[in-house]
This record gives C-alpha cells, sequence and structure tokens, in this order.
C-alpha cells in the first residue's frame, strides 16, 4: 500500500496544484484538462506496467466523468453553485451506474480475447484518472467549443 501510495500521491498532488493554477489564471479548462489526463498514463508506464491492464478503468472513468461533468454543467448554468452542487452528485450516482456497465463489458470482452486485466492498484487508481480527466476535459472543450460560457466566480 506504501509503495503504490508513494506513486498515485505525486500524481494527486501535481494535478491538484495544476487545476488550482488552471482556475487561478482563468485558462481554458477542456483543453488543459485533457492534457492533464497523459500524466497518469505516463507513470503506468515508467512505473513498469502496461496500460492494457488499465483499459477497463480508462472507460470507467472516462464514461463516469464525462457524462458527470454535463449535469454539473448545466446545473452550475441554470442554477450557480447549489446547481452545480447538485449536477455533480446526482450525476455521480447514475453515471457510476452506467460506467460500471461499460467497464464490466469491456472487462468481459478483454479477458474472452486472452488480454489479462486484472486489478493492480497503481494501475487501477492512475487509469481511472486518466479517463476522468479525459473525459470531463474532452466535454469542457466540446461546451467551449458550443459557446457555452463558463464563469469564473
Amino acid at each position: 500500500m506504501i509503495r503504490s501510495a508513494g506513486i498515485v500521491l505525486p500524481v494527486v498532488a501535481f494535478v491538484t496544484f495544476s487545476s488550482i493554477l488552471i482556475l487561478h489564471f482563468r485558462l481554458p479548462l477542456g483543453p488543459l484538462i485533457l492534457v492533464l489526463s497523459i500524466l497518469p498514463l505516463f507513470v503506468i508506464r515508467a512505473s513498469g506496467r502496461t496500460l492494457s491492464r488499465a483499459v477497463p478503468d480508462l472507460v470507467f472513468g472516462s464514461v463516469d466523468t464525462g457524462l458527470l461533468t454535463i449535469p454539473a454543467i448545466l446545473g452550475g448554468l441554470a442554477f450557480g453553485v447549489a446547481g452545480a452542487v447538485a449536477g455533480g452528485v446526482v450525476g455521480d450516482a447514475i453515471t457510476d451506474a452506467i460506467a460500471g456497465l461499460f467497464e464490466g463489458h469491456v472487462s468481459e470482452w478483454l479477458r474472452s480475447r486472452g488480454f489479462e486485466e486484472s486489478r493492480e492498484a497503481v494501475t487501477t487508481s492512475l487509469g481511472k484518472m486518466s479517463g476522468c480527466l479525459f473525459g470531463s476535459g474532452l466535454v469542457l472543450t466540446l461546451a467551449l467549443v458550443l459557446g457555452f460560457e463558463l464563469r469564473f466566480g
């Protein structure tokens, strides 16, 4: 556990600090969050693990947080901070169920083709993190392109 935490926690700290800087300087959220989604994948590989074992976690994170970002944006636009929080909380419960279906089907599909995708703490943790950043970054970038104005407080 301590060894895994020593790999994962620095990535968490870097992403957290980077996100604060993105917000502080009012930079475009979507594209920069997409860029941040690459870091956990590099760390998975640098730690000697294979990316194929993280595929179910990447799918789960992308679907889960990508879909979650939609009600958070809409709730925030319609009702302010309370709407964003409600959209995030309710959206999280709904998207966990949906993303779990995708994750389960991808796991079954990989196993049926002989791929080893057994769970391991670092790969699961960073795979989900990368997927979450990718999914939300993609939705936020799409919102930016479509002209949704996400205001900074």
